[in-house]
């Protein structure tokens, strides 16, 4: 699952919120610790920053470790801010919210509202950080030589069990790092901060997060939005790759349902089909830039690697309205049309905390699912059987420790909390349908399902940082949709130029 990291910050005004150390006897767990955080964000009036001391592992039975975990606090712009503040956590699982939050200062969310970033435990800033770069290495060892890209999986295995033995021999408790730890941790922050009431922001990976607050530790907890919903229920690795198929054919659809589009792209699906069953015969060549260097890298595509770029292509916003112009290009033999997409295919997990994302995996999502339907993922077309698409490589059943997870890890949320739900329409990580599903099990939810736009759409619809401020102003109405309703038309020239969105977290 190639959900990207985002980032952003916060400092609430409340005197309550000033907490002494003092208060707090310094071997108490939890705590918090002032402090200073230069590799993050430079020293500001408007910030406070600080750790939350937890317990390394609380479930089934603490281990005695303790963890430290950043956070921002960003003052509001406002002249009288309001008393419940915004919690918000980047997704991945891996993804850092401290990373780049220096852009959160320019949070829309500001104009009333302190906020606060937090960053997860086992992220990049987290103490400890499961970062694994060995396990980047040996993904990054296929690019320029192999198929697609594509590492040897022996290189990826023997990767993953160094970093895995690495880890425990430092001490850490891999089986620590989940989803339900990563939910006490927040409540523990809004606890330790002494804050009454708040308001919780998560995106992709740490909606499943807030979903898991909301179903463990709801006392505090106003209102919530969550931004490309990821629920527990959902199995991602069973229904990745037809996930990422279906986001697809609704490009193709809205070509064959437009008589513009239709006479401009004739016959998009079959041609493109037909290309798969070319290029899985006669791999299509393209040079790329080198994601790190900039230096031209020579890349080979069969079925599977052509739709890996497409891959990336349905998760850009910006590259959703040329996706029919790149596919009809390449269609008619111009492969270098494809190659800003095949970069950013290859650079898409860069800087990703692999072993928390492999820790979350193997403690919480493989452990639910059906090792054969991973490798055969149901309704792909022969053409694409290679396709397959997990959010850690399949190596990891083998090379890294499995968790045993209760059976409520995999059920729905069930809550009475105000929620606003955001979808984007060719989504092909966290799709409309559950975002929809999710809906149904909370009955004062919102679902704002946001026309030609894909992942986390309220980080760049020009109109997402009214709708949020309308549902925190008052979360028992739903916010107006305004323009969320309109697609934004395909390009039918290169020359055509996107019109740019301000991002709505700026």
């Amino acid at each position: 699952m190639r959900i990207r990291p985002v980032a952003r910050a916060s400092v609430l005004l409340m005197p309550c919120l000033l907490l002494a150390q003092s208060a707090i006897p310094p071997a108490a767990v939890p705590r918090i610790e002032w402090a200073d955080l230069p590799a993050v964000v430079e020293r500001s009036p408007e910030l406070k920053t600080g750790y939350l001391v937890v317990p390394e592992r609380r479930f089934p039975e603490p281990n005695g470790r303790t963890i430290r975990l950043p956070f921002v606090i960003i003052k509001s712009r406002g002249a009288s801010p309001r008393p419940d503040p915004v919690l918000f956590m980047t997704g991945g699982p891996g993804g850092s919210t401290l990373y780049g939050g220096r852009s959160f200062r320019r949070s829309a969310l500001l104009a009333d509202r302190d906020l606060i970033l937090f960053e997860q435990r086992g992220t990049r800033f987290a103490e400890p950080a499961l970062m694994c770069p060995e396990i980047e290495r040996a993904g990054r060892s296929g690019w320029g030589t192999r198929l697609n890209g594509d590492p040897d999986p022996r290189d990826v295995a023997a990767a993953m069990t160094a970093c895995a033995r690495t880890l425990k021999e430092e001490g850490v408790d891999l089986a620590a790092y989940t989803t339900r730890e990563s939910a006490a941790d927040v409540a523990d922050l809004r606890r330790m901060l002494e804050i009454a009431s708040w308001n919780l922001y998560g995106v992709s990976y740490s909606t499943k997060v807030m979903l898991t607050v909301l179903r463990d530790h709801p006392q505090g907890v106003r209102a919530v939005i969550l931004d490309s919903v990821l629920p527990p229920e959902a199995n991602w690795d069973e229904d990745g790759s037809a996930n990422i198929l279906e986001a697809l054919d609704r490009v193709f659809a809205v070509c064959r349902d437009d008589a513009v589009l239709r006479a401009r792209f004739p016959d998009l699906k079959e041609r493109f089909f037909r290309l798969l069953a070319e290029a899985n015969r006669h791999p299509l060549t393209l040079t790329v830039k080198n994601p790190l260097e900039g230096k031209p890298l020579p890349l080979s595509l069969d079925g599977a690697g052509i739709m890996n770029c497409l891959y990336a292509g349905l998760e850009d916003a910006s590259s959703i309205p040329y996706l029919p112009l790149i596919i009809d290009s390449i269609c008619k033999g111009e492969a270098d049309r494809l190659a800003p997409l095949g970069q950013s295919y290859l650079g898409s997990t860069q800087g990703t905390a692999m072993g928390m994302r492999l820790a979350v995996w193997c403690n919480e999502e493989f452990p639910f699912e059906k090792p054969e339907k991973l490798r055969k993922p149901a309704g792909l077309p022969r053409v694409l059987d290679r396709f397959i698409q997990t959010g850690v490589s399949l190596e990891a059943l083998q090379a890294w420790p499995q968790g045993h997870p209760d059976a409520i890890e995999n059920e729905p949320v069930r809550s009475p909390i105000p929620i606003l739900i955001a979808a984007g329409e060719f989504d092909p990580d966290t799709p409309v349908k559950w975002a929809r599903r999710t809906a149904s099990h909370l009955p004062n939810s919102f679902l704002v399902e946001i026309a030609g736009y894909t992942h986390v759409p309220l980080f760049s619809h020009p109109e997402a940082a009214r709708i949020m401020a309308e549902f925190l102003a008052d979360p028992s109405h739903r916010p107006n949709p305004g323009k969320t309703t309109e697609r934004r038309p395909f390009r039918m020239a290169w020359e055509e130029k996107p019109s740019g969105g301000k991002s709505a977290g700026k």
